[in-house]
């Protein structure tokens, strides 16, 4: 489990490191391949584990959408300008690719136009006693991994302030992660949902919330310092970021519940073995499936 733990730090400095990068570089195109090959992992992971409940997915379609919808979000979509958003973009969006103004802003159409294109793929197949459970299928996981990355992608795209709102959700997410598994440890007496993750307890989930406030405290701070202000409209106080951080915090344990939940129904312990001792691509990204559209939803509706 040490090595574990160690893995999932390092792992939170390494997604600050290509973000970081990019922000330093004055582009996104690093985070943009990391979301593109962690979502077709995860595709491929929870494939498998389909496959083992002997459960109907059309991993191709998938992927292929997935890839569709994450290169539209990157060189062809408007980022997000509803609720804080139009005051938190400062200049004008990196447009990579020329195309009509009203093609811009088709993000969130991206799940509906799945769920009229997906049954007729389906009805394609042979098999159509399985008709219902694959669609259903595919569709869950467009809207488990493709669109929660995606969204989180399209939060970056947003000028100038796009970085700073994903060094707060890894600081909160991540950093309640790590809380809950040394507090968890040292002082966890109590299981949460044993019958999904027997090493969870919880007073390391809670613990794991103060960790996130205070990931999320000190991102706003941060945020704050280094823009000069800019981020005031969302971080109207330091303690903004640390309320908000809690809320990210919720999302982030239930995403690792949800995973949790996929993994025992398919009687295994990980989800792949990309790194030994830690798991597959999913063990790492399961914190992020939910905490991205909360992030976006918490943006839309907030007001100073």
């Amino acid at each position: 489990m040490g090595s574990r733990f160690l893995f999932g730090f390092s792992m939170f400095f390494a997604l600050v490191g290509v973000l970081a990068a990019d922000h330093f570089l004055g582009f996104t195109w690093g985070f943009f391949i990391l979301c593109v090959g962690m979502c077709l992992g995860g595709i491929a992971e929870m494939n498998r584990m389909y496959r083992m409940r002997g459960l109907p997915l059309d991993a191709g379609l998938l992927s292929v959408s997935t890839v569709a919808f994450l290169v539209y979000v990157q060189l062809v979509a408007a980022p997000p300008e509803f609720g804080v958003l139009a005051d938190l973009a400062t200049g004008q969006p990196d447009y990579l690719l020329p195309a009509p103004e009203s093609l811009r802003g088709l993000t969130l159409l991206a799940p509906v136009l799945a769920a009229a294109v997906f049954p007729l793929a389906g009805l394609a197949r042979r098999d159509v006693a399985n008709l219902s459970p694959r669609i259903a299928n595919n569709l869950g996981l467009l809207l488990y991994i493709t669109v929660p990355i995606g969204v989180i992608l399209w939060l970056r795209r947003v000028p100038g302030s796009g970085a700073w709102m994903l060094y707060f959700l890894l600081a909160s997410s991540r950093l309640g992660d790590v809380g809950a598994y040394l507090m968890g440890r040292a002082f966890g007496r109590h299981k949460l949902i044993p019958y999904l993750s027997a090493g969870k307890t919880i007073e390391g989930a809670l613990f794991g919330l103060l960790f996130s406030a205070g990931g999320g405290a000190l991102a706003a701070l941060w945020a704050l310092w280094a823009t000069d202000g800019a981020m005031k409209p969302l971080f109207v106080e330091w303690w903004y970021g640390a309320i908000l951080g809690v809320f990210i915090g919720i999302a982030a344990q239930a995403g690792d519940l949800v995973e949790s939940g996929f993994k025992r129904a398919a009687g295994i312990k990980d989800s792949g073995h990309l790194v030994p001792s830690f798991g597959g691509i999913m063990d790492i990204m399961d914190n992020f499936m939910l905490t991205g559209p909360l992030l976006l939803v918490i943006l839309a509706l907030w007001r100073m």
